[in-house]
């Protein structure tokens, strides 16, 4: 047997068409692996591997905001916020809900000698959200890192915002810009209810009992 014809129905027995997107959406969302989503449709090894081909497809949705651009500044400090202008960098108003990964870029022009530290603040909370810290060589330069959190963040809005220091007090670098891209796991809109809901129609699939569906939803 093969994945498409048990989809199509030219082999049985049929697979259903809204189970699948039921669990691929639980796979996207990271409460299940292709492995679980595959035990639970029954495939075979061959059908298994197909599979793992169709998860390959899939783009995982993202969401990025621009965090500001170009403030020139002087002396920057060898503390966060150590002048005015260095209060001024990109600030956003960010949901939380759900985020298991950020990646944090800047595009600066490195003026000085020391090691810039350009982090991304969680203003509301008073916390490190992740920090890149350039000890390379002046110029224009795009940095980047990525920060993954062992469990999605819970539902609030926080204000975050860049900040910027050098172990050289003097140094003036230019900060020409910042973004940050997002990846969701945990939503729970109409469509992810849905889906959820369609896992819970019968045995075997995962939400089938009362207490796992209500675990699920978290209520």
């Amino acid at each position: 047997m093969g994945l498409y014809e048990r989809i199509t129905g030219e082999q049985l027995p049929k697979l259903a068409v809204h189970t699948i997107q039921a669990l691929l959406g639980e796979v996207e969302r990271e409460r299940l692996t292709g492995a679980e989503a595959a035990t639970y449709l029954g495939l075979s090894a061959a059908e298994q591997a197909e599979m793992t081909t169709l998860l390959g497809r899939i783009v995982y949705p993202r969401e990025c905001i621009s965090l500001g651009g170009y403030v020139a500044l002087s002396n920057v400090g060898t503390t966060y916020d150590g002048s005015d202008p260095a209060r001024g960098l990109g600030i956003g108003l960010l949901q939380t809900t759900g985020i298991t990964q950020v990646i944090f870029g800047v595009r600066v022009n490195k003026v000085g000698s020391g090691t810039q530290s350009w982090q991304l603040w969680n203003d509301t909370d008073g916390s490190e959200v992740t920090v890149i810290d350039d000890a390379g060589a002046a110029g224009v330069k795009n940095l980047s890192i990525t920060r993954d959190f062992a469990a999605p963040l819970t539902a609030d809005m926080k204000v975050m915002r860049v900040r910027v220091k050098s172990t050289t007090a003097a140094d003036d670098p230019v900060y020409l810009g910042a973004t940050v891209s997002l990846r969701r796991a945990s939503l729970l809109t109409a469509i992810e209810l849905h889906e959820i809901l369609l896992l819970a129609d019968e045995p075997p699939l995962p939400y089938a009992t009362a207490t796992a569906l209500k675990t699920r939803l978290g209520v």
